[in-house]
């Protein structure tokens, strides 16, 4: 149902909405277990009202986690690549809007009467670092822990409060991975890494590929110093090589060699993608940055492919099919194609048998080519 009441920017006119999705008993005509904030008219463009799928029982559980509050914990062991929750959110906001606008405190405190009171109480007890007369409850929280979400076909931000993944504490070393899914109106979490049984369930709350001392600036909007393992280093000579690991893996596309054009640059060595990736991937290690790993290897597993080198490919495909199963499934079939039958990737060994007619033509004469196309 949408408010009749509306609010305007210079550009933009926004009213609330119920989002169109499956509550409890408490969900009425009027109230909702998520309220929206958007531009008049969005409605009809949003998504379709499918069920999430949830870990049964949960992956995760909310604990104290000492001087950073209430923190997310492994229920049990989690493998890479699993999926650890589902969240709804119960508030959805423009991001970005004029930070003066008149109308801001009554819209967004009506914003909050629109929801069913269960999801009300679980929003209210998020952290917010900002005060209530500086900012509307609601807009401190999504400052606070909102993420990212799309809303069909609009240049306008909108972010999601959602209450259970954002008990997740940042780390600029990160084990978990969200993705939104507009069809469900949900947020999945997943694992990077394995995660073991109590251990920590961190996310990102800043751009981590930063130098600690501009990561620890942008963190200041919440309130809080990072003492993580990746900030808390022991001297000045740790936190430089820290901050050169990230540097190098920031810029890594711009400065070292990927599997394209490699694979059809016969000048190069047949192992320059290979040791470059296993460089980076030993940094990802370093720096706890497991969100990176996947595309070096897919480098790896194609490079092995593409040298007719079985047991290596199959040692990196499996490993992209493994962490990309639940997050990115498009990508994780394709390889689970090729693992099922290595020859099929088209370019299996060319640059193997390539080297090998390269080699048979310097004793041919100059105008004869044996190359192999692709």
């Amino acid at each position: 149902m949408a408010s009749t009441t509306t609010w305007s920017t210079t550009t933009k006119t926004f009213r609330i909405i119920n989002a169109p999705i499956s509550n409890d008993d408490e969900r009425s005509q009027n109230l909702s277990g998520c309220s929206m904030l958007v531009e008049d008219g969005l409605l009809p463009m949003l998504f379709r009202d499918e069920p999430p799928r949830t870990p049964d029982p949960p992956n995760f559980y909310v604990a104290s986690a000492g001087n950073k509050g209430a923190g997310m914990f492994a229920a049990r062991d989690i493998p890479a690549g699993a999926l650890i929750l589902v969240d709804r959110p119960v508030a959805i906001v423009p991001s970005n809007i004029e930070p003066l606008l008149s109308w801001k405190r009554e819209a967004f405190d009506a914003l909050i009467a629109r929801i069913i009171p269960s999801e009300r109480e679980r929003l209210l007890q998020l952290a917010n670092c900002h005060s209530v007369e500086s900012r509307p409850i609601v807009e401190g929280i999504a400052l606070t822990n909102a993420f990212g979400v799309e809303l069909g076909v609009t240049e306008q931000e909108y972010g999601g409060i959602f209450p259970s993944v954002s008990r997740a504490n940042h780390c600029c070393g990160l084990n978990t991975a969200i993705k939104w899914d507009p069809a469900t109106f949900s947020v999945s979490m997943y694992s990077l890494c394995d995660v073991q049984a109590g251990e920590e369930i961190y996310n990102q709350y800043i751009d981590v590929l930063a130098p600690r001392a501009e990561r620890r600036a942008q963190l200041a909007r919440y309130d809080f110093i990072c003492l993580c393992q990746h900030c808390d280093l022991p001297d000045d000579e740790a936190v430089a090589k820290s901050d050169a690991a990230r540097a190098e893996l920031r810029d890594w596309r711009n400065t070292h060699t990927r599997f394209e054009p490699w694979a059809e640059d016969m000048c190069r060595s047949d192992d320059v993608v290979i040791e470059s990736s296993l460089r980076a991937l030993e940094l990802v290690r370093q720096e706890g940055l497991w969100g990176m790993q996947v595309p070096f290897m897919e480098d790896l597993a194609l490079s092995y492919a593409v040298l007719g080198d079985e047991e290596q490919f199959r040692v990196w495909a499996e490993k992209v099919v493994e962490l990309c199963s639940g997050q990115d499934p498009k990508r994780a079939n394709k390889f689970a194609q090729w693992l099922a039958d290595p020859a099929s990737y088209r370019r299996w060994g060319w640059r193997t048998k390539q080297r090998k007619l390269l080699d048979k033509q310097k004793n041919l004469p100059p105008d004869i080519d044996i190359s192999i196309p692709w």
